[in-house]
C-alpha cells in the first residue's frame, strides 16, 4: 500500500475559501497545514457544481453523462464504479467516508436507499466500496451543524432550525 490519502470535500466552497489559498478572514489552519504537505489542487474544476452529480463524479471518476447522476434526486446506480472500490481492492487500502455522502437522495420516504437507513439500523458499511461509513444524519437539521453551534452558540440555535425549515 502507498501513501495515505485524505479527499477532503465541502459543498459550494470558492477557492479562495481557505487560509492556504488566499483566505484572510477565517482562519483554516489544519487545512492549511494538510495543503502544505499534501496536494493542493488549485485548478480543479467539476463539471457539475450540484451536490449529488459532483460527488458520483469524484467517487466514480466519470463524467455526469456516464454515470447519470445529473441533478439532486438521482441516485448513483449500486453497480458504478467506485474510486474507493478501487484502492481497496487493487491497492489493498482500508477506506472509510466520514460526513456526508449524499450518493442516494436525502428525501427517502420509502427507505428504499440504504445511506439513510444506515444511522437508524446503526450500521457503517461497507458500502460502494468504503470499509466504513459514518455518515452526517440526513435529518432536517442538516449534518452535525445544529451540534456544532448547540454548544457554541446557544443563542442562534433557533434561527439556524428556523432558517432550515422556511419556505
Amino acid at each position: 500500500m502507498g501513501r495515505k490519502i485524505l479527499f477532503i470535500t465541502t459543498d459550494q466552497m470558492r477557492f479562495d475559501a481557505i487560509g492556504v489559498n488566499g483566505q484572510k478572514l477565517a482562519r483554516t489552519p489544519a487545512i492549511d497545514a494538510l495543503a502544505a504537505n499534501g496536494i493542493n489542487y488549485t485548478r480543479a474544476h467539476n463539471q457539475n457544481v450540484v451536490c449529488m452529480p459532483a460527488r458520483s463524479t469524484m467517487i466514480t471518476g466519470q463524467y455526469v453523462s456516464t454515470h447519470g447522476v445529473w441533478m439532486n434526486g438521482v441516485p448513483l446506480p449500486e453497480d458504478a464504479p467506485s474510486v474507493a472500490q478501487y484502492l481497496h481492492d487493487k491497492a489493498g487500502y482500508k477506506t472509510a467516508l466520514i460526513g456526508k455522502a449524499h450518493f442516494e437522495p436525502f428525501i427517502d420516504p420509502k427507505q428504499q436507499f440504504y445511506e439513510s437507513q444506515m444511522a437508524r439500523l446503526g450500521e457503517h458499511g461497507p458500502h460502494r466500496g468504503f470499509d466504513y461509513m459514518n455518515l452526517a444524519t440526513h435529518s432536517p437539521l442538516i449534518l452535525h451543524y445544529a451540534e456544532w453551534i448547540r454548544k457554541n452558540d446557544p443563542d442562534a440555535f433557533a434561527y439556524f432550525y428556523q432558517n432550515l425549515n422556511e419556505k
